[in-house]
């Protein structure tokens, strides 16, 4: 600590500054701010938490390191500031008097929180419980569990939904968990689809008293032309029981949106400009909207990208969005994307780097998506049509099967977005054809 100042106004320790106030801790003799009988910071914290924990009585390894993980922190006060909480103040007294297992069946059991799936991370990210693998996925699975368990008392319900759920969604996700791009995203849609086919149910058990096995073409079609856009999410659940033979009803045709949310090249240029210049916002959403509106990647996606999918090289700085070449990121935007990588903290509360490019709040676990949206619209970009806007620029600068080397998306996806963008596919450049009857032709 150097609190005095010397005749140069230049900072000097305590002692050349002949300060004799105590700055000395008196449990751990290191210097530093002392907030309780002459004790520091982190001091405080582990005599609070030895007294919630109880690590001594009974005896239990896994808490003493828990006490010794959260004391070793950079930053003790903010670990004082979060265990001050009611939840995460009830969730470690529970722990301290044995009430509650370091378990995940434990921490399941509870209500959700944010205090329990903290210490979740934490204690997943320095081996005090196992690593269940996606988050996104884990959580499907019991939010599945837990709606079906609120259908028991509609048994007719349940038999339909039951094996579609399981059977097709649940299945699909653990087995291609390793080759889907963005769980997060395909759990959410399983989730719609699934809640979209237990109201289909509902209705047909309340309006019309039938099973789906009963339900006839009608009743199908006054559903689905009735009511919101939503309803055409059960669609894959009535076009899935057909397959299997457990009905012959169709889902009719498919309902596209009337209108895509579409930004214009000044919107667009606009929102760059704006997230370049604005330096008092985070770091993270203006890096991740700036690769979003010069890319088109989901933010989805850009969440999940790591450390090492940046690369320096002779013409500047690429990154690699998941295709087959790196992207090359322009001067400007580059810059702050190495500004980020060399501030920006891998996490709040303890020292896991788990080599994420957009670390989170939570140990080991990149940022939610969730967050960074809700924090470029409030730095008013438009998510969506920013981005659609972005695919549609792209596609008129490159034929959408080379785009979709270097950006990992499909060639039918970025055909569609430039055909909405209204691109003549003639104005490309053609390759020469070779004339017939040439040498490189076999006969």
């Amino acid at each position: 600590m150097l609190p005095g100042r010397d005749e140069h106004d230049r900072p000097i320790c305590r002692v050349c500054a002949r300060i004799t106030t105590d700055l000395d801790c008196h449990r751990c003799g290191n210097e530093g701010e002392l907030i309780r009988n002459k004790r520091c910071t982190r001091c405080v914290l582990r005599e609070d938490l030895e007294a919630l924990l109880s690590p001594n009585d009974p005896p239990d390894l896994r808490i003493k390191r828990l006490v010794n993980v959260l004391c070793g922190v950079d930053r003790p006060a903010s670990i004082r500031t979060w265990m001050r909480g009611g939840a995460a103040n009830a969730l470690l007294t529970r722990l301290g008097r044995r009430e509650l297992d370091l378990d995940h069946a434990a921490f399941d059991a509870l209500p959700r929180s944010t205090a329990i799936e903290h210490l979740r991370s934490l204690l997943v990210a320095h081996g005090m419980l196992p690593d269940r693998g996606n988050v996104d996925l884990a959580r499907f699975d019991l939010w599945l569990d837990q709606r079906l368990r609120d259908l028991t008392a509609r048994p007719r319900i349940v038999a339909a939904l039951e094996p579609f759920a399981r059977w097709h969604h649940a299945r699909r996700l653990h087995d291609d968990a390793s080759r889907i791009r963005n769980l997060n995203y395909a759990t959410r849609a399983a989730k719609q689809e699934i809640t979209e086919a237990g109201r289909l149910l509902a209705w047909l058990d309340v309006t019309h008293d039938v099973a789906l096995a009963d339900a006839e073409e009608r009743h199908i079609d006054e559903y689905l032309s009735a009511g919101p856009s939503t309803r055409k999410s059960a669609r894959n659940f009535i076009n899935w029981n057909r397959t299997i033979g457990a009905t012959k009803l169709r889902s009719g045709r498919r309902r596209d949106a009337i209108s895509t949310p579409l930004a214009t090249d000044t919107e667009r240029v606009q929102n760059l400009s704006h997230l370049l210049g604005e330096t008092d916002a985070p770091l993270i959403p203006r890096v991740v909207g700036l690769l979003m509106l010069l890319y088109g990647t989901p933010i989805g996606r850009l969440v999940q990208l790591r450390r090492d999918a940046v690369t320096e090289v002779p013409d500047g700085m690429r990154i690699d969005l998941g295709g087959t070449q790196p992207a090359l990121v322009p001067g400007p935007i580059s810059a702050v994307v190495f500004e980020m990588i060399t501030t920006v903290a891998a996490t709040r509360t303890a020292a896991v780097d788990a080599g994420w490019l957009f670390p989170g709040r939570r140990v080991g676990r990149h940022i939610h998506p969730d967050s960074v949206r809700n924090q470029l619209r409030s730095l008013g970009v438009s998510v969506l049509a920013g981005r659609n806007a972005t695919l549609a620029d792209l596609t008129h600068q490159l034929h959408p099967a080379v785009l979709a080397d270097i950006l990992g998306y499909t060639n039918q996806t970025l055909t569609k977005h430039a055909l909405r963008g209204g691109l003549a596919f003639a104005s490309y450049t053609a390759r020469p054809r070779e004339p017939r009857g040439s040498s490189g032709l076999r006969p």
